[in-house]
């Protein structure tokens, strides 16, 4: 009798939850399931689970659904998976996550389904630091079989690379749906067009170990943005050649004419474009906003040409606020109070490291040095 009155009152409590968001409701429901098995686990264990559902603010549904589940599963098992989660790397917010994505991972078997799985990862050099972000862009790894998908997987990704280290940063540059063959397939296919056309190994790491959407594209997708990127003369020896492939896979062909658009606003000629393409492929990704952003920055308050912009496209890919305007601002300050006469190249003043600038300009002029060291990191710091 008491156990039919137990059960009405459960299930009317398990409705409650769907009827409302309240996370007092679901702290309650999770204490309700700790009286009904107490001869099974503490209540400290039961509390860890309902803190963590309620912090990871689960829908009243996916609450629903492990609450009944736990009644069947080993009551156990919630707080041993979160505690070998931990383990390995995770903090409390990637937790919270990692289970909001993938909340059935608590009523796993942590011994014989999750502990092996991320030993795995751990042999092929995925470090505590880096295994939490890479299961969180991918949920699925921990629900796949490790013999039939993780491991034939990973060989994959290995014969298109040169090391275990590549690999690791494979994954994390990439979201998988390793249960997708197809998949698997372009990629081998796709990094064989590369090697027939003499692109050395390493140039093949960079494009697969940094745009692995691009490595494992449809391989129609890809060899089209290869074909392409021959085209304009790129030297496959190079590895300008597999970057420019990754930005034309990426881009279709409206961007890329708004793109050419832009700088043809700021005086480029088409060949122009396709020249800065050539020699900094990744200029043609930067938005809109950036470029105009920089281009009138430069043009207008620095009096550098748009053809010593052209010559070297590649500082368009530095940050503006923490590298453009600090260092153009002591630029200013010297030339102001002439302590440097004639023009610097514009990539002498962005494209060398922050100790050779400071070096240059800033250091070298001992009795404006502090002046220079204010207004550098004033800028820097806006």
């Amino acid at each position: 009798m008491h156990r039919f009155l137990f059960t009405r009152f459960t299930h009317r409590t398990l409705r409650s939850i769907i009827l409302s968001h309240n996370a007092f409701s679901l702290l309650f429901i999770h204490r309700s399931f700790s009286v009904a098995n107490t001869n099974h686990h503490h209540k400290d264990e039961t509390f860890t689970l309902s803190t963590l559902v309620n912090s990871c603010r689960l829908s009243p549904e996916t609450a629903l659904k492990l609450s009944k589940r736990l009644q069947i599963k080993n009551p156990n098992s919630p707080n041993a998976v979160i505690q070998l989660l931990k383990t390995y790397g995770f903090s409390d917010s990637q937790l919270c996550s990692y289970v909001k994505k993938h909340p059935l991972v608590l009523l796993s078997d942590p011994e014989k389904t999750l502990l092996p799985k991320l030993k795995f990862f751990h042999s092929i050099g995925v470090s505590t630091t880096d295994l939490p972000k890479i299961l969180i862009g991918n949920t699925n790894f921990l629900s796949k079989s490790l013999e039939k998908t993780l491991i034939p997987c990973y060989e994959i990704i290995r014969s298109l690379v040169r090391n275990d280290e590549e690999v690791v940063s494979t994954l994390k540059h990439g979201s998988w749906n390793v249960h997708s063959v197809w998949v698997v397939n372009d990629a081998v296919q796709n990094i064989e067009v590369l090697r027939q056309l003499g692109v050395p190994q390493g140039c093949i790491s960079l494009l697969v170990s940094n745009f692995p959407s691009v490595a494992f594209a449809k391989h129609s997708k890809f060899v089209e943005a290869v074909n392409i990127v021959k085209e304009m003369g790129f030297d496959p020896s190079k590895s300008n050649f597999v970057l420019a492939v990754q930005v034309i896979a990426k881009m279709d062909k409206d961007i890329w004419e708004s793109r050419l658009k832009i700088f043809e606003r700021w005086g480029w000629s088409r060949d122009s474009c396709l020249l800065a393409f050539r020699k900094n492929p990744q200029c043609m990704m930067i938005s809109e906003k950036k470029i105009m952003k920089t281009m009138s920055f430069l043009v207008k308050d620095m009096g550098f040409t748009q053809e010593d912009i052209a010559k070297s496209p590649g500082i368009l890919n530095r940050n503006f606020e923490k590298t453009f305007v600090p260092r153009c601002a002591v630029v200013k300050i010297l030339k102001s109070k002439g302590l440097i006469k004639r023009d610097y190249s514009i990539t002498s003043i962005i494209s060398i490291s922050e100790k050779r600038f400071l070096g240059r300009f800033v250091t070298r002029f001992q009795k404006d040095a502090a002046l220079l060291m204010d207004a550098y990191n004033g800028h820097k710091l806006d």
